[in-house]
């Protein structure tokens, strides 16, 4: 069974890129061009018993930034009781360096990188957070 990934970022070009590059590397890819669609997206896929593998989550959107799903999403798996460190991998993406990036680390995110990585790091990234 292919592992899902969410994407979630308010560029439709770069979900298109990176849903295909996922897509041809054997993942299963589901998209949200907005935080509350993200957040609605994690919350069906738990409720479904077919959870999100890992979420790609952007910093900078114009609804909801990507720091405030994170705290969403975390405070929904501990309230069904999820263990802190046993969610959903969360990689925390922006197109430059952002200070709010170090914050993101105290809401939970696993890792982080910038835009510009190209493919193959960005699914070294996704893989080493799979295993």
């Amino acid at each position: 069974m292919a592992k899902k990934i969410l994407i979630v970022d308010d560029e439709p070009d770069f979900l298109t890129i990176f849903t295909k590059v996922l897509g041809h590397a054997g993942y299963t890819v589901g998209s949200a061009i907005k935080g509350k669609d993200a957040i609605d997206a994690y919350v069906q896929s738990l409720n479904n018993n077919d959870p999100f593998s890992l979420i790609l989550l952007d910093v900078k959107m114009p609804d909801i930034n990507g720091l405030e799903v994170l705290k969403v999403i975390r405070k929904e798996e501990q309230s069904r009781g999820i263990p802190d460190g046993a969610g959903v991998p969360i990689i925390v993406f922006t197109g430059y360096e952002d200070p709010q990036i170090d914050a993101s680390f105290k809401r939970g995110r696993n890792d982080y990188m910038i835009k510009s990585r190209n493919n193959a790091e960005l699914l070294k990234i996704i893989e080493d957070k799979l295993k």
